[in-house]
């Protein structure tokens, strides 16, 4: 027995399975572009310009992802992700660049700077963290050898910069390990050739360790004149240290210590700028000080100027003087005058001065004769000083006029004029340190006012429409 069939529609099952099949591909592509394309979405609305202050709505919050089906290639499907049509100006700006703004794409897609490497021309800004994996930065002179790195040591415990430059080898500066402004050299006066002025009112407010300059006008100034100043301060805190001070234009040195907060005198330092050794190996003040001998005189530097002049016998004339000084520690108005000693310590001579009216001063020496020394003592006396013995060898009387003897000398302490040499040197010295002052002032100044200058163009320069974000 023969059966036959006939079958109708299986050129519409082809067709309705054809069209199935492109469906379920569309379908899946569909949502595999949109899965690949989300990390592009981030990175557009991460680096999509947003303002928080504005209140219309933001570029970044339209950016989405679409999808098409291309019209040209059957099956395949166009995926898109961007801002709405209301942003595209901002967006075509921002991606593009305009005459005014330069280009700053939402995505880097072209392989010039990706996970691999590679290189980036022009400026590159960064919102977040820049993270090198072997722990070096580095940055490199486009025509030359030359480098700088911030890098740190393989275990993360130290960190550093690294230079080099043009034939030179590398550099290491270690950073240190607590919080703080690293210093430069020539901050605070160390490592230059010349200092910053003192800020405060007062010297003995100024309690930063360093080296400054101080004029003498600021009141507390060690002798009123302007002074270097170092500043040594060790404690805790600055309530307890010590200040030293050179008087500008002289070799006096001062210090003083500032104890919980008390600000003591100003002590001077004994050296021999300001010190001598009189006719007995004694330590006195000195300034000015004159040390008279039989023919001929011996000058410090605050007497430089006098003269002497030998009138007689026993006799002598110190012209360009202004009298005796009156320290008291010189025996006051009426004394100034340390005499030598001799055997037994006992003095050799009198002496005597008389001041003239315009200040010259005139020295009288006398033998002074020590009537209850036994014979052998005179003896060795007269042997060690034939000038105390007359014509005949007889030792002389009392109080007859005398030189002073070989290998001795007189000190006399003395008053000079405001014009003396060494005054004269003071008022220069004092005069050119003024200078000076004005002239470290005014580059203080200018490098301040360069910096303010500096910082409003780079402020303005950040301002700028091409350095902002649409």
């Amino acid at each position: 027995m023969r059966i036959s069939a006939k079958v109708s529609g299986l050129s519409d099952l082809g067709e309705a399975l054809s069209r199935l099949e492109e469906e379920i591909k569309v379908k899946i592509l569909r949502n595999a572009g949109k899965k690949a394309m989300e990390p592009v979405l981030d990175d557009m609305k991460r680096n999509a310009g947003f303002d928080e202050t504005s209140q219309a709505a933001h570029m970044r919050d339209s950016i989405k992802i679409s999808t098409t089906n291309s019209k040209k290639l059957n099956g395949s499907v166009l995926i898109t992700v961007g801002p709405s049509n209301k942003h595209f100006i901002k967006a075509f700006a921002q991606e593009m660049g305009t005459i005014k703004q330069v280009s700053r794409p939402f995505k880097q897609l072209d392989g010039k700077f990706d996970k691999t490497g590679g290189t980036v021309g022009g400026s590159l800004n960064v919102t977040g963290l820049i993270t090198a994996r072997d722990g070096t930065i580095q940055a490199k002179a486009a025509q030359a050898e030359g480098y700088i790195q911030i890098a740190t040591s393989v275990d993360g415990a130290e960190a550093m910069l690294n230079s080099k430059r043009t034939s030179t080898p590398w550099r290491k500066h270690s950073l240190p390990d607590s919080s703080g402004t690293i210093m430069q050299v020539g901050d605070y006066g160390f490592g230059k050739s010349s200092s910053s002025y003192i800020t405060t009112d007062k010297i003995a407010d100024y309690r930063i360790n360093s080296i400054a300059y101080a004029e003498g006008n600021k009141g507390d100034s060690f002798l009123g004149v302007n002074n270097h100043l170092l500043n040594v301060f060790g404690f805790t805190s600055s309530t307890h240290g010590y200040q030293l001070n050179f008087a500008a234009g002289s070799e006096r040195v001062g210090f003083r210590s500032i104890a919980n907060n008390v600000v003591n005198s100003w002590k001077e330092f004994y050296t021999t700028a300001n010190t001598t050794k009189d006719s007995n190996g004694n330590l006195k003040a000195a300034s000015p000080i004159i040390k008279v001998f039989a023919d001929h005189i011996e000058l410090n530097e605050e007497s430089e100027g006098v003269e002497l002049e030998k009138l007689s016998t026993g006799r002598y004339k110190l012209k360009g003087t202004l009298g005796m000084n009156s320290d008291a520690s010189w025996g006051g108005y009426h004394g100034g005058l340390v005499i030598p000693n001799g055997i037994n310590n006992l003095p050799l001579v009198w002496a005597d001065f008389k001041v003239e009216a315009d200040g010259d001063i005139i020295i009288e020496t006398h033998y002074r004769k020590h009537a209850d020394l036994p014979p052998p003592v005179v003896l060795n006396r007269l042997i060690t000083y034939p000038e105390f013995m007359d014509v005949n060898g007889n030792e002389l009387e009392s109080y007859t006029p005398c030189d002073i003897p070989n290998g001795h000398w007189i000190d006399v302490r003395v008053n000079m004029p405001s014009d003396s040499l060494y005054n004269q040197k003071q008022a220069e010295a004092q005069r050119l340190a003024e200078i000076e002052a004005e002239r470290l002032a005014k580059e203080e100044a200018e490098r301040i006012a360069e910096e303010a200058e500096r910082a409003e163009q780079e402020a303005a320069e950040r301002d700028l429409p091409e350095n902002n974000q649409p």
